[in-house]
Protein backbone atom coordinates (compact mmCIF):
# COMPACT_ATOMS: atom_id res chain seq x y z
CA UNK A 1 0.00 0.00 0.00
CA UNK A 2 1.27 3.46 -0.91
CA UNK A 3 2.03 5.93 1.86
CA UNK A 4 -0.72 8.19 3.15
CA UNK A 5 0.05 11.77 2.13
CA UNK A 6 -0.90 14.11 4.96
CA UNK A 7 -1.19 17.88 5.05
CA UNK A 8 -1.52 19.94 8.23
CA UNK A 9 -3.60 23.12 8.41
CA UNK A 10 -2.52 25.20 11.39
CA UNK A 11 1.01 25.32 12.82
CA UNK A 12 0.04 26.17 16.39
CA UNK A 13 0.40 24.27 19.63
CA UNK A 14 -1.98 21.39 18.96
CA UNK A 15 -0.22 20.46 15.71
CA UNK A 16 2.90 19.81 17.77
CA UNK A 17 0.96 17.16 19.70
CA UNK A 18 0.44 15.14 16.52
CA UNK A 19 3.44 15.80 14.29
CA UNK A 20 6.19 14.17 16.40
CA UNK A 21 4.51 10.77 16.16
CA UNK A 22 3.48 11.16 12.54
CA UNK A 23 7.06 12.04 11.66
CA UNK A 24 8.08 8.66 13.11
CA UNK A 25 5.56 6.79 10.95
CA UNK A 26 7.56 6.97 7.73
CA UNK A 27 6.51 3.37 7.11
CA UNK A 28 2.97 4.55 6.40
CA UNK A 29 2.97 8.35 6.15
CA UNK A 30 4.43 11.10 4.01
CA UNK A 31 4.12 14.52 5.64
CA UNK A 32 3.60 16.65 2.55
CA UNK A 33 3.20 20.17 3.88
CA UNK A 34 1.74 22.65 6.32
CA UNK A 35 -0.46 25.71 5.87
CA UNK A 36 -0.68 28.64 8.26
CA UNK A 37 -1.61 32.28 7.76
CA UNK A 38 1.66 33.11 9.57
CA UNK A 39 4.32 32.30 6.95
CA UNK A 40 7.12 32.12 9.51
CA UNK A 41 5.21 29.54 11.58
CA UNK A 42 4.47 27.44 8.51
CA UNK A 43 8.11 27.56 7.40
CA UNK A 44 9.44 26.65 10.87
CA UNK A 45 7.08 23.68 11.19
CA UNK A 46 7.88 22.42 7.70
CA UNK A 47 11.60 22.60 8.41
CA UNK A 48 11.28 20.88 11.78
CA UNK A 49 9.35 17.92 10.40
CA UNK A 50 10.94 17.65 6.98
CA UNK A 51 7.92 18.74 4.93
CA UNK A 52 8.58 19.97 1.42
CA UNK A 53 5.76 22.52 1.32
CA UNK A 54 4.73 25.42 3.53
CA UNK A 55 2.00 27.78 2.36
CA UNK A 56 -0.33 30.41 3.76
CA UNK A 57 -3.42 29.21 1.85
CA UNK A 58 -4.54 25.70 2.83
CA UNK A 59 -6.33 25.31 -0.52
CA UNK A 60 -2.90 24.91 -2.13
CA UNK A 61 -2.29 21.76 -0.08
CA UNK A 62 -5.50 19.93 -0.92
CA UNK A 63 -4.54 18.65 -4.41
CA UNK A 64 -1.27 17.26 -3.00
CA UNK A 65 -2.61 15.16 -0.11
CA UNK A 66 -4.88 12.25 0.80
CA UNK A 67 -5.68 13.42 4.31
CA UNK A 68 -5.76 16.64 6.32
CA UNK A 69 -5.22 17.49 9.98
CA UNK A 70 -7.36 20.49 10.94
CA UNK A 71 -5.44 22.26 13.73
CA UNK A 72 -6.74 25.82 13.39
CA UNK A 73 -8.86 27.70 15.98
CA UNK A 74 -12.32 26.28 16.59
CA UNK A 75 -14.31 28.87 14.62
CA UNK A 76 -12.28 27.99 11.48
CA UNK A 77 -12.71 24.21 11.70
CA UNK A 78 -15.77 24.05 9.47
CA UNK A 79 -14.35 26.11 6.63
CA UNK A 80 -11.21 23.97 6.34
CA UNK A 81 -12.86 20.62 7.02
CA UNK A 82 -15.71 21.16 4.55
CA UNK A 83 -13.28 22.15 1.80
CA UNK A 84 -11.12 19.10 2.46
CA UNK A 85 -14.07 16.70 2.72
CA UNK A 86 -15.62 18.06 -0.47
CA UNK A 87 -12.27 17.39 -2.15
CA UNK A 88 -12.49 13.77 -0.99
CA UNK A 89 -9.78 14.04 1.66
CA UNK A 90 -9.98 12.21 4.98
CA UNK A 91 -10.12 14.74 7.82
CA UNK A 92 -8.86 14.65 11.38
CA UNK A 93 -10.42 17.65 13.11
CA UNK A 94 -9.31 18.83 16.50
CA UNK A 95 -11.90 19.23 19.23
CA UNK A 96 -14.42 20.72 19.58
CA UNK A 97 -15.88 19.82 16.21
CA UNK A 98 -17.03 23.39 15.50
CA UNK A 99 -18.17 26.60 17.20
CA UNK A 100 -21.84 26.31 16.18
CA UNK A 101 -24.30 23.54 15.38
CA UNK A 102 -24.74 25.01 11.90
CA UNK A 103 -21.01 24.59 11.26
CA UNK A 104 -21.06 21.06 12.67
CA UNK A 105 -24.00 20.09 10.48
CA UNK A 106 -22.21 21.43 7.41
CA UNK A 107 -19.18 19.28 8.23
CA UNK A 108 -21.26 16.12 8.65
CA UNK A 109 -23.15 16.85 5.44
CA UNK A 110 -19.86 17.22 3.55
CA UNK A 111 -18.59 13.94 4.98
CA UNK A 112 -21.80 12.13 4.10
CA UNK A 113 -21.94 13.54 0.58
CA UNK A 114 -18.28 12.87 -0.23
CA UNK A 115 -17.89 9.59 1.63
CA UNK A 116 -14.61 10.87 3.08
CA UNK A 117 -13.76 9.96 6.66
CA UNK A 118 -14.15 12.48 9.50
CA UNK A 119 -12.43 11.80 12.83
CA UNK A 120 -12.61 14.14 15.86
CA UNK A 121 -9.72 14.71 18.28
CA UNK A 122 -11.21 13.25 21.45
CA UNK A 123 -7.87 11.92 22.64
CA UNK A 124 -9.20 10.78 26.02
CA UNK A 125 -10.82 7.82 24.23
CA UNK A 126 -7.24 6.59 23.72
CA UNK A 127 -5.95 7.46 27.20
CA UNK A 128 -5.39 4.50 29.54
CA UNK A 129 -6.01 6.68 32.61
CA UNK A 130 -9.52 7.62 31.52
CA UNK A 131 -10.20 4.21 30.00
CA UNK A 132 -9.23 2.58 33.31
CA UNK A 133 -11.65 4.65 35.37
CA UNK A 134 -14.34 4.04 32.74
CA UNK A 135 -13.83 0.29 33.20
CA UNK A 136 -14.19 0.72 36.97
CA UNK A 137 -17.35 2.79 36.56
CA UNK A 138 -18.97 0.36 34.13
CA UNK A 139 -18.07 -2.52 36.44
CA UNK A 140 -19.98 -0.58 39.14
CA UNK A 141 -17.05 -0.68 41.54
CA UNK A 142 -18.60 2.24 43.44
CA UNK A 143 -22.19 1.66 42.32
CA UNK A 144 -24.46 3.59 40.01
CA UNK A 145 -25.67 6.21 39.46
CA UNK A 146 -22.67 8.29 40.43
CA UNK A 147 -21.35 11.85 40.38
CA UNK A 148 -18.21 12.86 38.46
CA UNK A 149 -16.72 16.05 39.94
CA UNK A 150 -14.15 18.01 37.95
CA UNK A 151 -13.04 21.28 39.54
CA UNK A 152 -10.19 23.45 38.26
CA UNK A 153 -9.22 27.10 37.89
CA UNK A 154 -6.44 29.04 36.20
CA UNK A 155 -5.66 31.68 33.62
CA UNK A 156 -6.53 29.47 30.68
CA UNK A 157 -4.68 29.24 27.36
CA UNK A 158 -2.50 32.19 26.36
CA UNK A 159 -4.03 32.70 22.90
CA UNK A 160 -6.96 35.13 23.30
CA UNK A 161 -9.26 33.34 20.82
CA UNK A 162 -9.92 30.56 23.35
CA UNK A 163 -11.84 33.02 25.58
CA UNK A 164 -13.39 34.99 22.72
CA UNK A 165 -17.01 33.90 22.59
CA UNK A 166 -17.54 33.70 18.84
CA UNK A 167 -14.17 32.05 18.24
CA UNK A 168 -13.36 29.62 21.05
CA UNK A 169 -16.30 29.76 23.43
CA UNK A 170 -14.31 29.56 26.67
CA UNK A 171 -13.60 26.62 28.97
CA UNK A 172 -17.05 25.03 28.88
CA UNK A 173 -16.72 24.59 25.13
CA UNK A 174 -13.02 24.14 24.47
CA UNK A 175 -11.77 22.56 27.71
CA UNK A 176 -14.75 20.63 29.06
CA UNK A 177 -15.53 19.12 25.66
CA UNK A 178 -13.27 16.18 26.56
CA UNK A 179 -15.31 15.53 29.70
CA UNK A 180 -18.56 15.89 27.79
CA UNK A 181 -17.56 13.45 25.06
CA UNK A 182 -16.18 10.89 27.48
CA UNK A 183 -19.25 11.15 29.69
CA UNK A 184 -21.52 10.57 26.68
CA UNK A 185 -19.30 7.60 25.77
CA UNK A 186 -19.61 6.21 29.31
CA UNK A 187 -23.02 7.26 30.64
CA UNK A 188 -25.10 7.73 27.49
CA UNK A 189 -27.40 10.61 26.52
CA UNK A 190 -27.87 13.80 28.54
CA UNK A 191 -31.26 14.67 30.03
CA UNK A 192 -30.63 18.27 31.12
CA UNK A 193 -27.96 20.80 32.09
CA UNK A 194 -27.99 23.72 34.52
CA UNK A 195 -25.20 26.29 34.76
CA UNK A 196 -24.25 29.26 36.93
CA UNK A 197 -21.81 31.33 34.86
CA UNK A 198 -19.94 34.60 34.73
CA UNK A 199 -16.96 36.28 33.09
CA UNK A 200 -14.15 37.33 35.44
CA UNK A 201 -11.63 38.85 33.07
CA UNK A 202 -12.53 42.09 31.28
CA UNK A 203 -10.65 41.07 28.14
CA UNK A 204 -12.70 37.87 27.77
CA UNK A 205 -16.00 37.88 25.88
CA UNK A 206 -16.76 34.20 26.53
CA UNK A 207 -18.07 32.80 29.80
CA UNK A 208 -14.77 32.07 31.53
CA UNK A 209 -15.98 30.87 34.96
CA UNK A 210 -18.89 28.80 36.19
CA UNK A 211 -20.39 25.65 37.62
CA UNK A 212 -22.49 23.30 35.54
CA UNK A 213 -24.44 20.19 36.47
CA UNK A 214 -25.00 17.75 33.62
CA UNK A 215 -27.66 15.11 34.32
CA UNK A 216 -27.70 11.96 32.19
CA UNK A 217 -30.69 9.80 31.38
CA UNK A 218 -28.89 7.03 33.28
CA UNK A 219 -29.18 9.08 36.50
CA UNK A 220 -25.43 9.77 36.59
CA UNK A 221 -24.30 13.37 37.01
CA UNK A 222 -21.24 15.39 36.07
CA UNK A 223 -20.27 18.54 37.96
CA UNK A 224 -18.00 20.88 36.02
CA UNK A 225 -16.65 23.82 38.04
CA UNK A 226 -14.08 25.48 35.79
CA UNK A 227 -12.45 28.87 35.40
CA UNK A 228 -10.14 30.30 32.78
CA UNK A 229 -10.56 33.77 34.25
CA UNK A 230 -7.81 34.03 36.87
CA UNK A 231 -4.68 36.20 36.55
CA UNK A 232 -1.60 34.75 34.91
CA UNK A 233 0.34 32.36 37.18
CA UNK A 234 -2.64 32.08 39.53
CA UNK A 235 -4.47 28.79 39.98
CA UNK A 236 -7.14 27.24 42.18
CA UNK A 237 -7.42 23.79 43.70
CA UNK A 238 -7.84 20.68 41.56
CA UNK A 239 -10.47 17.99 42.21
CA UNK A 240 -11.08 15.07 39.88
CA UNK A 241 -13.08 12.29 41.51
CA UNK A 242 -16.13 10.06 41.36
CA UNK A 243 -18.65 9.57 44.15
CA UNK A 244 -21.02 6.61 44.14
CA UNK A 245 -23.33 4.84 46.58
CA UNK A 246 -20.63 2.27 47.34
CA UNK A 247 -17.55 4.51 47.54
CA UNK A 248 -15.20 6.78 45.60
CA UNK A 249 -12.63 6.83 42.82
CA UNK A 250 -9.92 9.30 43.82
CA UNK A 251 -6.50 10.33 42.54
CA UNK A 252 -3.93 10.31 45.37
CA UNK A 253 -1.33 12.44 43.52
CA UNK A 254 1.37 11.10 45.83
CA UNK A 255 3.64 9.51 43.23
CA UNK A 256 7.32 10.34 43.31
CA UNK A 257 8.71 12.72 40.71
CA UNK A 258 9.71 10.77 37.63
CA UNK A 259 7.47 7.82 38.46
CA UNK A 260 6.61 5.74 35.40
CA UNK A 261 3.20 4.84 36.79
CA UNK A 262 0.40 6.73 38.48
CA UNK A 263 -2.74 5.42 40.09
CA UNK A 264 -6.22 6.13 41.34
CA UNK A 265 -7.82 4.42 44.31
CA UNK A 266 -11.18 2.68 44.46
CA UNK A 267 -12.27 3.24 48.06
CA UNK A 268 -15.24 1.25 49.34
CA UNK A 269 -14.58 2.06 52.98
CA UNK A 270 -13.10 -1.14 54.36
CA UNK A 271 -11.82 -2.23 50.94
CA UNK A 272 -9.38 -0.20 48.85
CA UNK A 273 -7.99 -1.07 45.41
CA UNK A 274 -5.30 0.79 43.47
CA UNK A 275 -5.52 0.94 39.69
CA UNK A 276 -2.28 1.83 37.90
CA UNK A 277 -1.73 3.42 34.51
CA UNK A 278 1.34 4.83 32.72
CA UNK A 279 2.32 8.32 33.86
CA UNK A 280 2.54 9.31 30.18
CA UNK A 281 -0.86 7.79 29.35
CA UNK A 282 -2.04 10.95 27.60
CA UNK A 283 1.07 11.12 25.41
CA UNK A 284 0.57 7.48 24.45
CA UNK A 285 -3.05 8.34 23.72
CA UNK A 286 -2.03 11.00 21.21
CA UNK A 287 0.13 8.42 19.43
CA UNK A 288 -2.69 5.86 19.35
CA UNK A 289 -5.05 8.49 18.02
CA UNK A 290 -2.79 9.24 15.06
CA UNK A 291 -2.24 5.54 14.39
CA UNK A 292 -5.99 5.14 14.21
CA UNK A 293 -6.35 8.11 11.88
CA UNK A 294 -3.85 6.55 9.49
CA UNK A 295 -5.95 3.39 9.43
CA UNK A 296 -9.17 5.39 9.11
CA UNK A 297 -7.83 7.46 6.21
CA UNK A 298 -6.71 4.28 4.46
CA UNK A 299 -10.21 2.83 4.79
CA UNK A 300 -9.16 0.06 7.15
CA UNK A 301 -11.47 0.98 10.05
CA UNK A 302 -14.02 3.45 11.36
CA UNK A 303 -13.00 6.15 13.87
CA UNK A 304 -14.00 5.60 17.47
CA UNK A 305 -14.79 9.33 17.67
CA UNK A 306 -16.57 10.30 14.46
CA UNK A 307 -18.46 13.36 13.33
CA UNK A 308 -21.66 12.28 15.07
CA UNK A 309 -19.77 12.03 18.36
CA UNK A 310 -18.34 15.49 17.76
CA UNK A 311 -21.78 16.94 17.09
CA UNK A 312 -23.31 15.26 20.15
CA UNK A 313 -20.63 16.69 22.47
CA UNK A 314 -20.96 20.14 20.90
CA UNK A 315 -24.72 20.12 21.47
CA UNK A 316 -24.20 19.53 25.20
CA UNK A 317 -21.46 22.19 25.46
CA UNK A 318 -23.69 24.75 23.76
CA UNK A 319 -26.53 23.82 26.11
CA UNK A 320 -24.21 24.51 29.06
CA UNK A 321 -23.46 27.97 27.67
CA UNK A 322 -27.14 28.63 26.96
CA UNK A 323 -28.06 27.66 30.51
CA UNK A 324 -25.32 29.91 31.88
CA UNK A 325 -26.68 32.90 30.01
CA UNK A 326 -30.39 32.29 30.69
CA UNK A 327 -30.02 30.87 34.23
CA UNK A 328 -32.50 28.19 33.17
CA UNK A 329 -32.36 24.41 32.92
CA UNK A 330 -31.78 23.36 29.31
CA UNK A 331 -33.25 19.99 28.36
CA UNK A 332 -31.83 17.96 25.52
Amino acid sequence: MSKLRIGVVGAGGIASAHLPHLSQRSDAVELVGVADVRPEAAAATAQKYGMAQHVTDYQELLPEVDAVLVCVPTFLHAEVAVAALNAGKAVFCEKPLARTMEQANAMLEAANMSGAALQVGFVRRFDDEWLSWRDAVLAEKIGRPLVWRDIMAGAGPASPWFNTDEQGGGPFLDGCIHNIDFALYTFGPVEWVFTHARTFRDSNTAIDTGTSTVRFQSGDEMLLAWSWGLPKDCGGGRIFEFLGPRGTLRWPQDEEAGATERKFVINQGTDKESVSFPSNALGIGFERQMDEFIAVAQGQQKPRADGEAGRAALQVALAILQSGRTQQIVRL
